[in-house]
């Protein structure tokens, strides 16, 4: 059992650090790598697609199944299904394998995602911490957690030049998830309390805490304010991840992709430096999340539309770090205000539904942004997505702070 708030951050940290920077391999390889493996661009293309709609169908309903089976056991079933769907994705000699090993891997991304941060939130709960210190906690893993997807970032363009294939990286992270499943058996500390025993039974009552959950987020106000935020960014985001390559490639001909991968090592890096100042930040409004949140989103959406005004890598790197770094300020007070408002028992729900905007408008927004850069820029589409992001921080004045912050 974990004893101190202390010693939950680093078990935390280590899982979830471990995690991403094992992700991170695979990250600046994985289109080049499924080519290498003897797919066409539009085959590669239609396989990310089934990739990130087996996330979009699952996210919600494998959230559920965390609240009933547990934590930490969905989150191993998880690493199983990435392990497979990444082996079979290396033994791929035709297409329909292929999608079938996506279907894999991405059945493990939905299993994995808000399992550990649900243990570590009623963790948090069950040690007594309050809202401040969640907050705090909840900073220095998102300083750790992009630190370690950064690193992974650097390794993954590293490895190919050392072992003159791109398909080591893969063979790297299978290696790496072998290893996490039996580091989680260490690290993560969970009581079955709560939780079914039975599998079976598991999977009889989920159907109730999913729909349940669903309901909650719906009615609940903060709850429903962050979910609308999320969605947001997901929209505005999804728009940058698809276009910031070919915009520097536009603006910067002669640029390598070396320069690439330190931009996007950069992203990470910045994220985790405004996680870092967060809490400082924070003290100085006394510990007022909402104008926190509010202001930060503003000047993310601020930076986003003048992103769309550079023409060198000189003046876009700064201003796309500056971005990221806003975006980073955010993240602790945001999920500290979206923990306080849910209960324990629909908690890997709720976080799963959250991650689900995040995704529904990633998918809308990497549509809508790819239409307008096609028939007209991408500056255009960055404008749009930028002034969507500005709007959004308006979702968080729907936000009723408690008198007493100090209970999530």
């Amino acid at each position: 059992m974990v004893r101190s708030h202390k010693e939950l951050l680093i078990r935390y940290s280590i899982n979830q650090g471990m995690h991403w920077f094992s992700m991170g391999i695979v990250i600046p390889v994985m289109i080049l790598a499924l080519m290498d493996l003897g797919f066409n661009i539009g085959q590669v293309g239609i396989a990310m697609a089934v990739m990130g709609t087996t996330v979009l169908v699952l996210e919600l309903p494998t959230g559920g199944l965390s609240d009933t089976l547990g934590r930490k056991r969905v989150y191993i079933i998880a690493v199983v299904f990435y392990i497979a769907g990444y082996s079979l994705i290396l033994a791929a000699g035709t297409f329909i394998i292929l999608l079938a090993a996506v279907i894999l891997a991405g059945t493990g991304r939905a299993l994995s995602s808000g399992s550990i941060d649900a243990w570590f939130v009623d963790e948090h709960k069950r040690l007594g911490g309050d809202d401040r210190q969640l907050q705090k906690d909840l900073a220095a893993a998102g300083v750790v957690i992009p630190a370690a997807l950064g690193a992974g970032t650097l390794a993954g363009g590293i490895i190919p030049d050392i072992s003159g294939t791109i398909r080591t990286n893969i063979v790297v992270l299978i290696l790496l998830y072998i290893i996490q499943i039996f580091l989680t058996v260490v690290v993560i500390k969970e009581s079955r309390d709560g939780f079914s025993k039975n599998i079976a039974a598991g999977f009889q009552n989920f159907p109730h805490v999913l729909g349940s959950a669903m309901k909650f987020g719906i009615r609940q106000r903060n709850v429903f304010a962050v979910l609308m935020a999320t969605g947001a960014l997901g929209i505005g985001l999804s728009g940058l991840e698809q276009l910031w390559q070919p915009h520097v490639r536009n603006i910067s001909p002669e640029t390598g992709t070396w320069i690439l991968g330190l931009l996007a090592a950069g992203y990470f890096v910045s994220a985790a430096a405004g996680n870092a100042i967060s809490s400082r930040i924070l003290k100085l409004t006394g510990n007022r999340y909402v104008p926190v949140m509010v202001s930060f989103r503003l000047l993310m959406g601020v930076f986003y539309i003048l992103l769309s005004f550079t023409s060198t890598t000189g003046s876009f790197a700064p201003i796309y770090f500056i971005l990221f770094f806003t975006h980073g300020i955010t993240e602790s007070p945001e999920m500290t205000v979206f923990n306080r408002n849910i209960p324990s028992d629909k908690r890997s729900s709720l976080l799963s539904l959250n991650s689900l905007f995040l995704q529904a408008g990633g998918a809308a927004g990497a549509v809508v942004a790819g239409q307008i850069a096609l028939k007209a820029n991408i500056p255009a589409a960055w404008m749009l997505s930028g002034g969507l992001l500005a709007l959004s921080a308006f979702a968080y004045l729907l936000i009723r702070e408690p008198a007493n912050e100090d209970k999530i």
